[in-house]
């Protein structure tokens, strides 16, 4: 088959040795072309909390006949195809296959079941295919393809093999922090002493980031000792993929093996900079501290890698795994290592209808946030009061709260009371 993207998300088809045709048949189909065209190319199934309608896979099966065809049906079929890889062995690998997911939609037949004859001309079949709420989200990329789905357009004929039209789409689940397994509450930042040589710290703004994202890693370094040097910083992001499943009951009696697995990972991101340019922050009085912030660019390919998985049969997993190089420490260079967990989602901000992503940039750092005001009852942490106290001579006013609020001030060593706002408003005005 040989596939030609439009911008409407359209396939055209070709014949050719893999399009399931026998070769007395090609020269027969030579005339006749066809196109399946899909509405989107990656849906999102709406969360249960979601009020939108029931997802389906719509389009349309074009075909244009040079001369009559006699058929036995035209159809629509959605295919969910597992793949499950497994290390059978030390020189090979071996892969464990089933069907998740399979429903048809006919698009034109007979009502007896009959073969029938389509006349020359250009035929135009919509279909719309419902989707269930609970479908497993596609899990694939260009090195694993652990669930896939697959539109299929057949045409069955009466004495050749059938044509088939098909196309990938993708199907992802919403994501959400409440029904998301993949949520993580892990610390977005490492702060560390290394071998009474530095203390360090090593932040991200979200350990729950979306596919194709842009975010920064800040770097703080106080080194314990003037001959210290920064020399590099090198930033990885890391993929992890491990498969487990029961074995089939004749592996296990044959080999004794109750489980099949499979490990292995690959690097999706990685940087290196030299820290010549790094900043120094703190004045001449304080201690010498580097600062440097570089920015992690995903992929933004869906065949580099995938998104975060949790099922019982895959976990995918990544970290952000960094390595400081330091001078004079020693001999030679001194390395810092550690790793940062990371969440990577699939979202339709990021991810548009047609497949492609969009680059979505994540560079607030949670200890930029400015909480709100305190509730009325933690008055004790309110910043009127330190302004308030600033402006006023402390040492002749005194609050006493048993006394009229007359033009008062407050006393830092007595707050009884919960002081008024507006006479702390009023006062420093």
């Amino acid at each position: 088959m040989l596939f030609n993207e439009t911008v409407c998300c359209s396939v055209r088809f070709d014949l050719s040795p893999n399009s399931h045709l026998d070769t007395c048949s090609k020269q027969a189909n030579a005339t006749m072309f066809h196109i399946c065209s899909l509405d989107k190319s990656c849906i999102f199934l709406p969360s249960s909390n979601c009020s939108e309608g029931k997802p389906c896979i719509s389009g349309k099966l074009r075909l244009s006949l040079a001369q009559a065809m006699t058929v036995r049906g035209i159809s629509v079929q959605v295919r969910g195809l597992a793949k499950l890889p497994y290390d059978q062995g030390t020189f090979f690998q071996s892969y464990h296959e089933e069907n998740t997911f399979v429903t048809t939609q006919p698009l034109a037949s007979s009502h007896k079941q009959n073969p029938f004859n389509l006349p020359t001309g250009d035929y135009e079949f919509p279909f719309s295919i419902p989707l269930n709420d609970n479908m497993l989200e596609t899990v694939s990329c260009r090195r694993s393809s652990y669930r896939l789905y697959q539109v299929h357009a057949i045409i069955q004929r009466r004495w050749n093999r059938n044509v088939t039209v098909s196309k990938p789409i993708r199907i992802y689940k919403r994501f959400s922090i409440e029904e998301s397994l993949n949520w993580m509450l892990a610390l977005n930042s490492i702060d560390k002493q290394w071998d009474n040589v530095a203390q360090y710290n090593v932040s991200i703004p979200d350990v729950n980031i979306p596919f194709g994202a842009t975010f920064p890693v800040k770097l703080r370094v106080a080194p314990l000792s003037k001959r210290i040097k920064l020399q590099a910083l090198t930033i990885d992001v890391v993929e992890q993929h491990e498969v487990k499943m029961k074995a089939p009951a004749t592996y296990s009696a044959q080999f004794n093996v109750h489980f099949l697995s499979s490990n292995k990972e690959h690097v999706i991101f990685r940087e290196r900079h030299n820290l010549d340019d790094c900043t120094v922050s703190g004045s001449e009085d304080s201690d010498l501290e580097w600062c440097i912030t570089k920015a992690i660019s995903l992929p933004q390919d869906l065949e580099e890698y995938t998104q975060d998985v949790s099922s019982n049969a895959i976990r995918i997993k990544h970290h952000v795994a960094f390595t400081v190089e330091l001078l004079g420490v020693g001999e030679g260079v001194s390395m810092i290592k550690g790793t940062i967990p990371l969440n990577i989602y699939m979202s339709p901000h990021a991810i548009s209808e047609d497949g492609t992503v969009r680059r979505l940039h994540i560079d607030r750092f949670h200890d930029e946030y400015v909480p709100p005001p305190p509730l009325y009852s933690e008055h004790q942490n309110d910043l009127l009061l330190p302004i308030a106290e600033a402006l006023l001579d402390i040492k002749k006013l005194r609050l006493n709260c048993e006394q009229q609020l007359d033009n008062a001030s407050f006393n830092s060593t007595r707050r009884d009371c919960a002081p008024s706002y507006e006479t702390a408003i009023q006062t420093s005005h």
